[in-house]
């Protein structure tokens, strides 16, 4: 593969590790571009027999200590050993980064970036020492390039503050192209192992098909338009806006844990290491075999000095438990399932028309799950499957990604964006506080938001949105972008509440030969929103600034500036700023402007989604303040927080009636369907 229209070159980066940093799990594979192999890594330390090919997303620290001590099984381990009282076993924290979740304060004053970095840390080591005892160890890891899957829901902040503390666990450098470390949504990348895998993947141009993507934490949906048009050559299009929630298994556990207190209330507590052995038997056993219909009995450990206990009125006899299968389903099971079926209802009312539902993921193997799927949606789509290995479904379809970025041709704007604007004043709409003179004498109105690409819009990967303007030389500049989330009318004015602002970046002049002080610099601001990363370049004459949405990352910093001569721009004090590299061919759709509607300076316009009066750009400004970049937080978000359970959700989503024994009000009788695979019974 030759050199990307960015800069990179790919071929300097033979080794394609795919990671799948999970809520419950975390799993990696990788490939070698020249035979497209993918390898699981399935040894972690410390699990003992298990062969589930994950290892957990678990980090031990010290109460009172920032310095991670273990990580994993191992961490697991330390932490259920006597006189442990002093440590803190952290879980489920990348649901940190979930903006939708009440929150509360992380424990030891800890940043969930250096978090996450420090399991990342200790996993990619792992990792490492793993591919160099294979064929791998021909190359050092500075030959590796990542592939990191996040939620298809979650917010481009998030999405940066991922790719800060990747970065911050060494698994690349500020200086290393952005590319190096791409991101993809987990159900595209579920998407990609589908149609690279599955025997049953028959489908042609033109159909469609949903993935949902159920994991330990989350649940992703996003349906896919197979799009053929010459044989043997075939790509992906995102044809729905992609949405989640916080509905995955793990949260049958918590469900779980709290039924099994309930029961035992009027015996008295349960202690950590007896839950411990109940939970551990619910998850590897009973919540993979439950299929809604059969009871189960649990064997309770002797360290609940219950000896003969028989109490029926909780189903104990003899040290074993009764667990009714209505019981399960309605205090387990069905609350988390039911928002799993709202996902894919809201999938299916924006594209009526599916082929197939394929269910990946750890939880995705669920039988329960399966059968409630078929039970809702079986008349409405043309098969519903589980592919094998789905727990690996991700993880592989990252690899696929690195192998083939050009798989994916299209994806659906998740937010409306723009930029920050003057456009000709109206007097009947715009605030009068808000007008000002232009150099042209007449009045506009500032701040006003210019939409360039909308929610809901198709985009494809390699279009992007080009704006031209003229600056001073040698004055640097810097710009913002902003988003709108709701399916409204778009605010016309920045200050609006709905807006936000989401990302912050500097252009550095550098130095540039035979141009004098005073002089105008033309300048080319291209905005890539067809990508899981926003990815915005600066043209300055030959030289291009890459960005990606890490530059607004919570307290994060960027890459250095490389000039052709190694020297600071402009010789100013050392300021953290994108990645320069050299002019190379690139794919961009140009959008002529209006004939009407204000001044602008540029050739180039934003698409014309809906008439805009297009004004020239608020984005000429002085140098910034060293650091400034990351000082504006988003108040709705705490990067110390922790999420409450899936119970948050319940009132948001559609409750679908369950079986017909569960609910005597409604009985469904729906006609047998062959599943594409059975599902297995290998998830967490």
């Amino acid at each position: 593969m030759a050199s990307s229209g960015s800069g990179i070159n790919y071929d300097n980066y033979p080794v394609i590790v795919g990671i799948d940093f999970g809520t419950t799990f975390s799993g990696c594979c990788y490939a070698f571009a020249q035979n497209e192999e993918v390898i699981d890594i399935v040894k972690w330390p410390k699990q003992n027999n298990n062969v589930y090919p994950k290892t957990p997303t678990l980090s031990l620290y010290r109460k009172g200590s920032t310095q991670i001590m273990d990580w994993g099984h191992g961490a697991r381990r330390t932490a259920m050993k006597p006189n442990s009282s002093d440590l803190l076993l952290l879980s489920k924290f990348k649901l940190y980064l979930d903006e939708h979740l009440q929150n509360e304060t992380l424990p030891n004053n800890l940043n969930i970036i250096d978090v996450i970095a420090d399991y990342l840390q200790l996993f990619h080591n792992h990792v490492c020492s793993e591919l160099l005892k294979g064929f791998a160890g021909n190359y050092d890891q500075s030959k590796f390039r990542y592939c990191l899957t996040v939620p298809a829901m979650w917010t481009d902040r998030a999405k940066a503050a991922m790719r800060e503390a990747a970065i911050r666990a060494g698994l690349v450098l500020r200086s290393d192209p952005p590319e190096r470390l791409t991101l993809i949504s987990e159900p595209e990348a579920a998407a990609l192992y589908c149609e690279k895998k599955s025997e049953q993947f028959n489908l042609s141009h033109g159909q469609r098909f949903m993935i949902c993507d159920a994991g330990g934490g989350t649940v992703d949906l996003i349906v896919f338009e197979i799009d053929e048009k010459s044989p043997g050559k075939r790509t992906l299009k995102e044809v729905t806006n992609g949405h989640g929630a916080t509905c995955g298994s793990g949260f049958l556990d918590s469900r779980m844990r709290d039924y099994i207190t309930k029961k035992f209330a009027h015996i008295g507590p349960i202690n950590d290491s007896a839950m411990e052995h109940i939970m551990e038997t619910f998850v590897n056993i009973i919540k993979p075999e439950f299929d809604g219909e059969e009871d189960h009995f649990l064997d309770l450990p002797a360290s609940m000095d219950l000896g003969d206990l028989t109490d029926e009125s909780i189903g104990l006899e003899n040290g074993s438990l009764l667990l009714p299968a209505i019981e399960l389903c309605n205090e387990i099971f069905e609350p988390v399932v039911s928002q799993v079926l709202g996902l894919i209802d809201n999938q299916l009312m924006q594209s009526p028309i599916l082929e197939a539902i394929f269910l990946v993921g750890g939880f995705g193997q669920s039988n329960y799950l399966f059968k409630r799927v078929e039970d809702i949606f079986a008349d409405r789509v043309g098969m519903i499957g589980v592919p094998p290995r789905g727990e690996l479904a991700v993880v592989r379809g990252a690899v696929y990604f690195g192998l083939n970025p050009q798989t994916v041709t299209e994806r659906v704007s998740r937010r409306t964006y723009g930029v920050e604007t003057r456009m000709l004043f109206q007097n009947d709409v715009d605030p009068p506080e808000f007008s000002v003179i232009g150099v042209d004498g007449r009045n506009y109105c500032r701040q006003r938001f210019s939409v360039y690409v909308h929610k809901g819009q198709s985009v494809g990967v390699d279009e992007c949105v080009s704006k031209t303007f003229v600056i001073s030389y040698p004055n640097d500049t810097d710009s913002d972008l902003y988003a709108y989330d709701g399916d409204g009318p778009v605010p016309r004015l920045t200050t609006d509440p709905q807006i936000q602002k989401v990302g912050h970046f500097p252009i550095r002049m550098p130095k540039l030969e035979g141009v004098k002080p005073g002089d105008k610099v033309t300048l080319t601001i291209r905005m890539y929103f067809g990508l899981t990363e926003i990815k915005i370049e600066c043209v300055i004459q030959d030289q291009i600034f890459v960005f990606t949405s890490a530059f607004d990352a919570a307290d994060a910093r960027t890459a250095h500036i490389q000039t052709p001569n190694g020297a600071v721009p402009n010789n100013a004090p050392y300021t953290p700023s994108p990645t320069i590299q050299p002019m190379s061919g690139m794919s961009s759709v140009v959008y002529n402007p209006p004939t009407a509607g204000g001044y602008s300076p540029a050739s180039a316009q934003p698409p014309p989604l809906q008439q805009q009066h297009q004004g020239y750009p608020a984005n000429v400004m002085p140098p910034m303040p060293h650091n400034s970049v990351y000082s504006d937080r988003n108040s709705t978000m705490s990067y110390t927080s922790l999420p409450p359970s899936s119970d948050f959700y319940t009132s948001q989503q559609q409750a679908y009636p369950s079986q017909g024994y569960y609910d005597a009000n409604h009985a469904y009788s729906q006609p047998p369907q062959t599943p594409m695979y059975p599902p297995n019974t290998n998830y967490r």
